[in-house]
């Protein structure tokens, strides 16, 4: 299969179960399911709004009975009509491995990243891992605590940190490691008591876990296979020993995206839908539009549009 043809296919192909959870559940709920389903994110619906909460999103967990309302915010729905190169461009702009379909109002599934990238393997794809993969990745020192490696993901927005000894690589915090095992859990023992998670311990000595890599001269199926049987959703690409790149599935998934030539000149729209995919569509509509209209008139330096 081209890469071509599998950005066309439905997405019904890809569904797999979801479970919805409501604006007013307890954080601590969604912590066990995604550590009990190794999920990156939970839906939660609100009427005909549906959002989504992340692990990175929980790195600003300081309460356990903090309401999912505090923390989710809303992405489109999908359908079963929807093609695997729609779902992949809104992955990426709302920056989640999965996302919601919903047939007839009610939830469907989900689309996720790891299984439409396994489609994406069973072809041969023609690509280097360094045309693909993340260059020079935020670092951090293994000195620092896990506070710093927390506030560094939240702030640049990344969900794996390498952890370097001497300009070594000796290991790597990830978001999911942090909520996931050192966030405040529930005390069964003692009634209504918290455990602190340990945010002040210090990165070396900090279990990691699996820490894994590839070389920078491995194809993108060594690469895949690698994340697959390691249950990871990231590979460090290494050269003579040091750190040159991070692969991620939002690195496969670039590949899969729906793209078009953008005029380079500011565009600016008013009154957009509040639905996000129906706010994309127009944009990429009017983006369209603008390109056509320059062919006749190259002098155009600016475009507007009022949606009433």
């Amino acid at each position: 299969m081209k890469i071509s043809e599998l950005m066309a296919q439905s997405i019904s192909e890809f569904a797999t179960p979801a479970k919805a959870f409501s604006p007013t559940d307890r954080v601590s709920e969604v912590i066990g399911f995604m550590r009990e389903t190794r999920s990156y994110e939970a839906v939660v619906e609100e009427g005909e709004r549906t959002s989504i909460v992340t692990v990175r999103d929980l790195l600003d967990l300081s309460n356990l009975d903090t309401r999912l309302s505090k923390l989710m915010h809303q992405v489109p729905r999908l359908n079963r009509q929807n093609t695997v190169s729609d779902a992949a461009s809104l992955m990426l702009e709302y920056r989640t491995r999965s996302m919601p379909i919903y047939h007839g109002g009610n939830l469907d599934g989900q689309v996720t990243s790891p299984a439409v990238v396994g489609r994406m393997m069973e072809a041969n794809v023609p690509v280097k891992v360094s045309s693909i993969m993340t260059k020079e990745p935020v670092t951090i020192d293994s000195t620092a605590t896990l506070a710093s490696a927390r506030e560094l993901m939240r702030r640049k927005k990344v969900d794996q940190v390498p952890i370097l000894s001497g300009g070594r690589l000796t290991g790597i915090a990830t978001s999911d490691s942090i909520v996931f095992n050192l966030a405040p859990k529930a005390d069964r023992e003692v009634k209504g008591g918290r455990q602190q998670g340990r945010f002040d311990e210090p990165l070396a000595d900090y279990g990691t876990g699996n820490l894994l890599t590839n070389e920078i001269t491995d194809s993108l199926m060594d690469v895949y296979g690698n994340m697959k049987k390691e249950g990871a959703n990231y590979s460090l690409i290494m050269n003579t020993g040091e750190v040159q790149g991070i692969v991620t599935y939002r690195d496969f998934m670039k590949l899969l995206e729906r793209r078009s030539a953008k005029p380079q000149l500011p565009m600016y729209i008013v009154g957009l839908p509040d639905d996000p995919f129906s706010a994309a569509a127009v944009r990429e509509k009017f983006t369209d539009a603008v390109q056509l209209i320059r062919k006749g008139f190259p002098e155009v330096s600016e475009a507007r549009a009022i949606i009433k």
